[in-house]
């Protein structure tokens, strides 16, 4: 009978252990947020070498209150002054679903103050051709093309699936970012980038995978294509970039301890850099364009798709990387305005026809009343 309530109790246990991790993670909605707050728990459970996630919440509060705060203190050795909110996120986070109260506000007062982030600059178009130089096969090379041509966050391509890229004109893209939520928008590839992306798409086609919309746009490694394609992580992600720019050498230089070019922000600042300085272009759309959404024109402001290509074109031959591919990209624009001139003078021809055919035709009107009016006055 003992043994039945211990064993009673043990499952009892371990499925309020179960339920207090469940909670936590379908707090967060990401999926990359996910796994980084459930690596910031488990970092302070290793720090503290405790049993579980139950035993965070079976402290004495005043004594978490300390453990908490002298974690805190630790991380300040070990973590750059920038780098504090995901784990004191994750905890506040944790802590608070399961109704424990603790002082976060004297908690963040030990944080360090923040310092200016690395990457005062974007990119150059010299630096990511250099990258593509040194991009070992054609997914690195998907991959660059991709975050260069669209400004996407890094944090973008988690569930980002094929069914979110639309064909546009022009041999273009467009994504669609943050499906179904608050934050969703609508950039573009140029075709350049499109080109890049089909050609890795393809090489996963002669591989034997079934591309389907539901496939992941970049799918991680495998040994066999017909294997169940599993999404390219984040951290994947940041990994391949970072091994890119080390092999093109363009991560050496370090100003104050912090690089000149943030590791994959830097792709997002060029992208704003660049269509933010074309005049041409509509600014609020660039900021839809970025995901942005502060100020009036983040709340009211909801351009149409084609509305936000029609700016997004604009700046497609500044944002191409390979010299050539510009200068077609060039061409067709002029070709484009050129053609849209030649309508435009068609349809300016057309009208002044029929204003022209109007004015005759009131003017007879006008001579066949004075004729009537002549020949009533006669009578």
């Amino acid at each position: 009978m003992t043994g039945d309530v211990n064993k009673s109790r043990e499952n009892y246990t371990s499925d309020m252990e179960s339920r207090v991790l469940h909670i936590f993670e379908n707090s967060i909605k990401s999926d990359y947020s996910r796994k980084q707050y459930k690596y910031q728990l488990d970092r302070f459970i290793s720090y503290y070498k405790l049993r579980d996630y139950d035993s965070i919440l079976k402290a004495d509060p005043k004594q978490l209150q300390i453990m908490v705060e002298d974690y805190v203190l630790y991380l300040k050795t070990k973590l750059s002054p920038n780098s504090f909110d995901a784990p004191i996120a994750a905890l506040q986070l944790f802590l608070e679903l399961n109704d424990v109260m603790l002082n976060f506000k004297k908690i963040r007062k030990l944080l360090p103050a923040r310092v200016k982030k690395s990457g005062e600059r974007g990119y150059t178009t010299k630096e990511i051709q250099k990258m593509l130089e040194y991009s070992p096969d054609k997914r690195t090379k998907a991959i660059i093309h991709f975050i260069a041509a669209s400004g996407i966050r890094i944090g973008a391509f988690d569930g980002l699936k094929l069914k979110y890229v639309v064909e546009m004109p022009m041999g273009c893209k467009a994504v669609q970012v943050y499906e179904g939520s608050t934050e969703e928008y609508w950039t573009f590839l140029t075709p350049e980038a499109s080109e890049a992306l089909d050609n890795y798409l393809n090489e996963r086609r002669n591989d034997g995978e079934m591309i389907t919309p539901e496939s992941p746009v970049f799918r991680a490694r495998y040994s066999l294509g017909v294997q169940k394609a599993q999404t390219l992580s984040i951290s994947s992600i940041i990994q391949i970039i970072y091994r890119v720019l080390n092999r093109a050498e363009l991560r050496q230089n370090l100003k104050n301890n912090r690089y000149e070019v943030q590791l994959d922000h830097g792709f997002r600042k060029r992208f704003n850099t660049i269509l933010k300085l074309n005049r041409t272009i509509n600014a609020n759309i660039v900021e839809k364009l970025m995901g942005h959404s502060k100020g009036l024109d983040g709340v009211y402001l909801k351009p149409t798709r084609q509305e936000s290509f029609e700016e997004y074109k604009k700046g497609i031959s500044d944002l191409t990387i390979d010299d050539s591919e510009r200068t077609l990209a060039e061409k067709k624009k002029i070709e484009i305005e050129r053609s849209e001139l030649d309508r435009s003078l068609e349809t300016q021809i057309m009208l002044e026809d029929k204003v022209k055919r109007q004015e005759q035709a009131i003017q007879t009107i006008l001579d066949k009343l004075e004729k009537l009016e002549k020949n009533s006055e006669k009578t």
